[in-house]
């Protein structure tokens, strides 16, 4: 009965012993891991973050010099947008409301426009005068 006793208690003793190792390890950052080689070269290995952008609301350098020929209509109030591209693809801004007018610009996914009117086929104009398809822009940012 008092090996049982003392095993117990070896095993309790143990138990408590990596709870408490364990628990001071938690929090500390990790070091980086230096490692020599036969010829004395040191290998040194760390891990970095990335930071993060913010990307900024479109708002074009130039004047819309197009001739409006096509109808609009105003918005209540002035709306945000957000870029709804896949990933590595642009969304382009154009001087009028179709592919066939010049484009000046392009928006990356997740950027954000500031638009005025709406167009009777579906294209929205931006504060500074220029268009970017509804079929592109969403109210709410996309996810990662």
């Amino acid at each position: 009965m008092n090996s049982k006793l003392a095993a117990a208690r070896i095993t309790a003793g143990v138990l408590v012993g990596v709870m408490v190792l364990s628990a001071a390890a938690c929090g500390k950052k990790a070091k980086p891991t230096i490692a020599s080689s036969t010829t004395s070269e040191l290998i040194t290995t760390t891990t970095t973050t990335a930071p993060t952008t913010k990307l900024s609301t479109y708002s074009g350098p130039l004047t819309n010099d197009q001739q409006v020929t096509w109808k609009e209509t105003t918005l209540d109030q002035q709306v945000t947008y957000y870029a709804k591209v896949t990933k590595g693809e642009f969304l382009n801004i154009r001087k009028g409301p179709g592919t066939e007018y010049t484009k000046v610009g392009t928006l990356t996914r997740g950027q954000t426009i500031v638009v005025v009117a709406r167009t009777s086929n579906g294209w929205y104009k931006t504060i500074d005068g220029f268009y970017a398809s509804e079929t592109y822009l969403s109210k709410k940012p996309p996810t990662s």
